[in-house]
Parts: structure tokens; sequence; C-alpha cells
């Protein structure tokens, strides 16, 4: 018996929870942070994301909520400056993540 479809269904689930691992503390912190500014739009944005991350399954529905996070500074919303810098780093996380899953190994600056 072939148990490739397996394999590559276990090596998806693995990506996408390296995702979540990888995003989902930060995104967590950058929502409080925001809680704690009042921030209540941003709050919002940020937690729709989170939700969208939690719930993908593979790599189609992983990609909503990384094209979420690499377009929210084109939003145009501003950030205190520790928001800025959560957002900054979920941002760097986000690129790694979609060149580990393009298969090319990041840029390291």
């Amino acid at each position: 018996m072939d148990n490739m479809p397996q394999k590559l269904g276990l090596l998806k689930k693995q990506k996408v929870t390296a995702a979540r691992n990888a995003i989902g503390p930060l995104l967590d912190e950058l929502i409080l942070q925001l809680d704690e500014e009042g921030s209540a739009t941003h709050k919002a944005h940020f937690s729709r994301i989170r939700g969208h991350l939690y719930g993908a399954s593979d790599d189609w529905e992983l990609a909503v909520p990384i094209i979420e996070l690499s377009s929210c500074l084109a939003m145009g919303f501003q950030f205190s400056q520790t928001a800025d810098a959560l957002i900054n780093r979920i941002l760097q996380k986000t690129a790694e993540l979609v060149s580990e899953l393009e298969g090319v190994p990041p840029a390291i600056h």
C-alpha cells in the first residue's frame, strides 16, 4: 500500500502547525497590547486574522492570514511604538514562513 497521501497530509498539517506556533503567540501579544491601548478597531482586525490562522488546516487556508498580515501596513493604521515593534516582528516571521512554504531559504539580513 502507498502511504504517500497520508504522508503529504501530515506534512501539510505540520506546516500549518509550525506557522501557528511561529505567528500565533506574537499575534496574541499584539492583540493584548492593542486592547491595553484602547485600539478596538486594530484589535478587531488582528483578532480576525488570528481566527483565520488558528482555523487554517492546509496551505491554502494558511494563505489567507499570511496575505492579510502582509498587507496590514498598506491599510494606513497608526500604531504605538510597542505595537509597531510587534507588527514588524510578525511581518518578519510571516516573510520567513512564506519562504519556507515556497521552499526557498529565507534571506537573513
